[in-house]
């Protein structure tokens, strides 16, 4: 359990240390006169980074420790976030949000060779996993109920220095607590033995029996579900990096409102990727391609009536007719988030890391596309179309 406890905020960590970016985002443009489209860089460069990481990085995690992966590329988070805007150079801050991304990459691999080597029976590991996943939605909820109140008392810069010290932190307790896998020196519980028997009869008979498809219809399958997954985080990043900025000139609401919005966004996304995995599992027998359908088709009249019409519902006031539409496209939008990554690994067991990490690259290029060629176009032309993009 305490291996658990440390893998799942580990990456609440290194969440941190990436979701701030909104934060100091609108920063940059109201104190620092920055243009939108010079500030949507790092968001560009980080998603590049990150997603090229995430692709080629799974030789490194299989060949050493991964706990001192996942804890060494933490250390690298916090002091990537703490050196940044330490000086005036925009190339080097850029610079170090991109490394920040290559670390950030490193992040799921290891964590999840941790998960299977401590939960090594499948008839039990797919609960954990799923609770191990919301780690994402806490993480991405902390950051808007902590940092605004730093900053109102301390300046924008406690964006950058408060997940420094969280990350960095935390970082030194993986080091001294963590263990890649239950200790070699105790002896194997009955249970555990018979969990790795029914692993490894299972991987055989899989071997034997199941009719493999042919490789061109693998990798076709592959680059669907990562174009899906480009347009998915478009969507995700656009609205999770920009509302600060997008509320308060499009619906005029204060940092502690477009906050409160956010943290709506991750509570929605919490329960969408728990709902979708559920009816994947139970409604479609495990098919996860018509709960992805759903899901994505329930995303575009929310994405309208939040971005592209004036609501007046009830007397309810903009801050919570937005935080309830914010729910919808969260809980709309992480489901299919959780469950792509799943599908591609299904679909190519002999090669699930290579399949998860090209698909997530692809959809990684979306976020880099919501960054600064997106903020090009709202320096150009307005919040309007980015409103219709999404």
């Amino acid at each position: 359990m305490l291996a658990f406890v440390l893998i799942y905020l580990s990456y609440v960590a290194y969440y941190i240390g990436q979701k701030n970016y909104p934060f100091w985002l609108q920063a940059l443009i109201d104190e620092e006169n920055w243009k939108k489209d010079e500030a949507g860089t790092f968001g560009s460069v980080f998603q590049i980074t990150s997603g090229a990481s995430k692709l080629l990085n799974g030789p490194l995690v299989d060949a050493v420790s991964p706990s001192f992966v996942l804890a060494g590329s933490l250390l690298a988070v916090g002091v990537c976030n703490g050196f940044m805007f330490q000086h005036s150079s925009s190339m080097l801050n850029v610079t170090l949000w991109g490394i920040n991304g290559i670390f950030q990459g490193f992040g799921w691999p290891a964590l999840a060779r941790i998960f299977i080597a401590w939960f090594p029976d499948p008839k039990t590991r797919g609960t954990w996993y799923s609770l191990l996943a919301t780690n994402q939605n806490l993480g991405s909820t902390l950051v808007p109920l902590i940092l605004p109140t730093f900053m109102a008392r301390a300046g924008w810069r406690t964006a950058v220095v408060i997940p420094a010290s969280v990350t960095i932190g935390f970082s030194l307790i993986l080091f001294a607590f963590l263990k890649d896998s239950p200790s070699h020196d105790e002896p194997k519980s009955e249970e555990k033995a018979k969990a790795q028997e029914r692993v490894a009869k299972k991987e055989s008979q899989e071997q034997g029996t199941v009719d493999k498809p042919s490789f061109k219809l693998v990798a076709l399958r592959l680059i669907l579900l990562g174009l899906v997954y480009f347009f998915i985080s478009i969507i995700r990043q656009g609205v999770g990096d920009w509302s600060p900025l997008s509320l308060k000139e499009q619906k005029g609401l204060n940092r502690q409102q477009a906050s409160q919005c956010l943290v709506m966004l991750e509570i929605g996304a919490f329960a969408g990727g728990l709902t979708g995995g559920i009816m994947s599992d139970k409604i479609f027998n495990g098919r996860r391609g018509p709960v992805m359908a759903i899901f994505s088709a329930a995303i575009t009249p929310l994405i309208y009536v939040a971005f592209c019409v004036d609501v007046q519902f009830m007397g309810l006031d903009q801050t919570t007719i937005t935080s309830i539409l914010y729910a919808g496209i969260g809980f709309c939008s992480f489901a299919p988030h959780v469950l792509l990554g799943l599908f591609a690994r299904e679909l190519a067991p002999e090669f699930q890391s290579t399949a998860g990490g090209f698909v997530k690259a692809v959809g990684q290029l979306g976020g880099a596309f919501a960054g600064q060629p997106l903020s090009y176009y709202v320096e150009k032309y307005g919040w309007s179309l980015a409103s219709w993009l999404w």
